[in-house]
């Protein structure tokens, strides 16, 4: 799917309001040997005073008509992402309706990783 302007301008404001501490969108807007159409990502840096501090990533990205979300670290999502390289897929969503779903499914999925790890009692 390819985006018109206004598009991608609401696509922008909805993921910084969504992510607010994310940081340094960019998006493709075109369908090549990368992407399959418009993808939308921004960076959190865990420790930005540290050069060697991870970089994590949320990738909201179209297929067809349907909108996916991701959360990686290393590089945001795209066709050529490996984890051979050094970036690797923490979360995804399945396909939904509209980038408002996959905003939502996404935060989903990263509630039930955040829950795993968090303790409820200390012995």
């Amino acid at each position: 799917m390819i985006l018109t302007e206004t598009q991608i301008k609401q696509a922008i404001e909805q993921a910084k309001a969504a992510f607010p501490h994310f940081t340094d969108w960019e998006y493709n807007n075109q369908k090549n040997e990368e992407y399959f159409g418009f993808s939308l990502w921004g960076k959190f840096v865990l420790d930005p005073e540290n050069m060697m501090s991870r970089c994590f990533f949320i990738t909201l990205d179209t297929y067809e008509e349907k909108w996916r979300g991701s959360l990686t670290i290393g590089q945001h999502s795209y066709l050529w992402s490996s984890a051979d390289v050094g970036d690797a897929h923490l979360l995804g969503t399945d396909d939904c309706d509209s980038i408002e779903d996959a905003i939502l499914a996404l935060k989903g999925e990263m509630k039930k990783l955040l829950t795993a790890f968090s303790v409820n009692k200390i012995d």
